[in-house]
Parts: C-alpha cells; sequence; structure tokens
C-alpha cells in the first residue's frame, strides 16, 4: 500500500492500475445560491466552490471551480428561487473495475 510522504506517494502510482486514485474528486461548496434579484425577475447566482484532484504521484490540490462544472448530485437545482441554496462537501470516485460512486454532506 502506498503511503503519503510529502504530498505524494512513496512509490510510483503513475501506472494504469491506479487510476482509482486520480479519479478521486473532492466538491467543497462553501456556498451557493441561486436567487430572484430586483423587480425584473433576474436572477443572481453566487457560488463559492473549489474542486480538489489528485495528480499521478497521489499529490493533491484545489482549484476554484463554478457551478457549471460541478455534477447534479453537487448542484441538483440550479434555477432561480429563493430557497435555492447549498453548503457541504462531496467526494466522487472510481473504483478499480470503473464503478462510479459519491457521498455528499451537508453542513
Amino acid at each position: 500500500m502506498a503511503k503519503v510522504v510529502e504530498g505524494g506517494a512513496d512509490i510510483d502510482i503513475s501506472g494504469l492500475e491506479f487510476d482509482f486514485v486520480r479519479s478521486i474528486r473532492v466538491w467543497d461548496v462553501r456556498h451557493y445560491s441561486h436567487r430572484e434579484r430586483g423587480r425584473d425577475d433576474d436572477c443572481s447566482e453566487s457560488y463559492n466552490m473549489r474542486l480538489g484532484t489528485y495528480g499521478t504521484q497521489g499529490e493533491f490540490g484545489w482549484q476554484r471551480t463554478t457551478p457549471a462544472a460541478a455534477p447534479q448530485w453537487v448542484l441538483p437545482s440550479r434555477r432561480c428561487s429563493s430557497s435555492n441554496w447549498r453548503r457541504g462537501v462531496g467526494v466522487e470516485w472510481e473504483d478499480h473495475e470503473g464503478n462510479h460512486g459519491y457521498e455528499w454532506v451537508a453542513y
């Protein structure tokens, strides 16, 4: 089993047999809302989101992301309404057989 050392694995995990590590994605939705603003029924989308991924050798990094990039299980609706808000962390992956899975924790 590979162990994380200084931001990466202590063995070479660049081969296809370790693709499951690179398939792990972490969605950090610190704030998302989409609601009507103003008299003309304009919609305003507000968000603060990051996506965490693993690199070739297991190094983890964050990058800013947008609602358009998020899968539907992260943001089930982007419709304009007064109650459309979301906050939480989600993790998705593919196992070594290619089966997709995810978990969402709202907070």
